[in-house]
């Protein structure tokens, strides 16, 4: 099964942790003790660990929002969410923070 975003960023997190004080041979054991994994996708976290330069961001847990909109507003958010190559809901997302970061600056 898949792991969340929120997960792997916190499984990357605690491998960055670890290589502060472990091998990485030690380091790979105890990912695949702690999280039953195999040995090809602890070392991917391993890897990712070894290469962040700094923890990961912890992304917030994520929830349906339903809203009507007009037929031909829709077409637009999936068309320029295509234009972009991004999810509709992340191309949402970030119409909305920055529809909304004005309102936070000055509220």
């Amino acid at each position: 099964m898949r792991s969340s975003d929120a997960e792997r960023a916190r499984r990357v997190n605690a491998t960055i942790n670890w290589l502060k004080t472990k091998t990485s041979d030690e380091v790979l054991a105890g990912i695949i003790a702690r999280y039953g994994l195999s040995r090809r996708q602890a070392y991917r976290y391993l890897q990712e660990a070894q290469r962040a330069s700094a923890p990961l961001p912890i992304p917030s847990k994520k929830a349906v929002f339903t809203v009507k909109l007009p037929q031909e507003l829709i077409l637009g958010v999936r068309r320029h969410a295509r234009g972009k190559g991004c999810s509709i809901s992340l191309w949402v997302e970030q119409a909305l923070r920055s529809a909304l970061e004005p309102l936070r600056r000055h509220g």
